[in-house]
């Protein structure tokens, strides 16, 4: 039996041109074909190798209109016994990459399983050429941290890296309606993990919820309303999220704000989202993710934190008149001492990283940042691209071999551009103690 995802007209094409006897199911809904954990060709779309994995599929002969195979297509081959032994499973990782038709063969004549192929790392001159190319343009800062940065350095990425199964790992990332954190939650989805979307709107959190469950075909995906900047909602949301296993702590939640706005504790907008809220919800989660086998915590921070030197007192009363944009860079160069201080504090109990995703185009920068987007609007990486190394921290193996670093294309990167920037060991400390001082309920912790 054989089951694919075209038309009754394509089922007969391919049954007159290859003689294949038994049944054919079709199965345009792609039911079976998300069931079986098959990618439906989003990433591929956004790919930088797009275009190259096309043309070596099309030199291999494979063509859109043929049975040979779709040059453009992610999908898989599975061959069973009847009652559903598995014998030879195959997931392409890139448009083009189909298996090798001696191996499905084998499979049919031999009744023991075969292992699966996997995907080859790009060739070593075009790692070299992304390493070098991307090192090239560092110093730039605008071809570093804009669209050219990822299409350049993303020629060195290992698409194994990303091969992995998270069918038993728990995901919680905050801001996950939209922009980087809908796309890193599309990406652990895809991967097999349970992902928990926390969401200050309970709509576009739903919406958010579909939007994966449609492009991914998980089932695993669930909603928790929170406002970050909020400490007794964070609270609340973290007391529903311990009642389970968490293996993985995204803070991914942002405001870029135009005015001086204080929270119900009576804290600046920017400083009880980006810092004061995600201390807690680590805090409160903090044996849990000790508890697990991998347990991750992952900050993204920004580019923006280059300009400025960590204040304390400025996080907590910001100079006047209020400038929206300085005190956003502040909490983002605080939120990667954090994460430093927080993986000291978890050292060999979980991994701790910062990350920031380059110039991207999210709804976020559209709406806080507009002269900004219209100028640089066709150089902004993507979504997708931006959250690409949020996903590869999260789910690869590479991101559990050290902790504490900061990120930018799946590179470590130094956190200091400018000597006047940094901060002091004092300094360091007392970012802890103001985080520790405004928790609730801070002395039984």
């Amino acid at each position: 039996m054989i089951i694919g995802n075209g038309s009754a007209a394509f089922a007969q094409t391919f049954r007159e041109d290859l003689d294949v006897p038994g049944t054919i199911l079709i199965d345009p809904d792609l039911l079976s074909y998300r069931a079986a954990g098959l990618r439906r060709g989003r990433a591929e779309i956004l790919s930088p190798r797009l275009f190259t994995n096309a043309a070596r599929a099309l030199q291999s002969g494979y063509r859109q209109n043929s049975v040979e195979g779709d040059p453009w297509q992610l999908g898989g081959i599975f061959v069973m016994r009847p009652g559903g032994d598995l014998l030879y499973q195959y997931r392409s990782r890139e448009a083009g990459d189909h298996p090798d038709p001696a191996n499905i063969l084998a499979a049919l004549e031999n009744p023991e399983p075969v292992a699966e192929e996997s995907l080859p790392d790009p060739p070593a001159v075009q790692r070299l050429a992304g390493w070098a190319l991307g090192a090239a343009v560092d110093p730039t800062i605008l071809f570093s941290f804009d669209r050219t940065g990822f299409l350049l350095r993303s020629l060195a990425f290992s698409p194994a890296d990303l091969a992995v199964d998270l069918q038993s790992r728990h995901c919680v990332i905050t801001g996950a309606n939209s922009g980087i954190g809908l796309e890193t939650a599309m990406g652990l989805a895809d991967l097999g993990a349970r992902v928990s979307l926390l969401c200050r709107n309970p709509e576009r959190a739903a919406a958010a919820k579909a939007e994966i469950e449609e492009a991914t075909g998980s089932r695993r995906v669930e909603t928790v309303q929170v406002d970050m900047s909020d400490l007794d909602s964070v609270e609340r949301a973290a007391d529903l999220l311990a009642a389970d296993p968490v293996d993985m702590l995204i803070h991914n939640a942002g405001v870029l704000a135009d005015r001086l706005e204080k929270t119900a504790q009576d804290l600046e907008l920017a400083f009880a989202t980006h810092i004061a809220g995600p201390h807690l919800l680590t805090r409160r989660l903090e044996t849990k993710l000790c508890d697990s086998s991998d347990g991750r915590v992952l900050w993204v921070s920004s580019g923006g934190m280059y300009t400025t030197r960590l204040d304390n007192e400025r996080l907590l009363s910001p100079a006047e008149p209020y400038d929206g944009v300085m005190a956003y860079a502040q909490t983002k160069r605080a939120q990667v001492i954090l994460a430093e201080l927080w993986a000291e504090r978890l050292q060999g109990k979980a991994t701790v990283h910062s990350m920031h995703p380059g110039w991207a185009d999210t709804p976020a920068v559209r709406s806080s940042l507009p002269l900004f987007y219209r100028i640089m609007g066709p150089l902004l990486r993507s979504p997708a691209e931006g959250a690409d190394t949020l996903l590869w921290l999260a789910a690869s193996e590479a991101g559990r071999k050290s902790s504490g670093k900061f990120y930018l294309d799946r590179i470590e990167r130094r956190t200091h551009l400018l000597p006047l920037t940094r901060e002091t060991a004092q300094d360091r400390h007392r970012l802890w103690e103001i985080c520790e001082d405004v928790l609730p309920g801070r002395d039984s912790m």
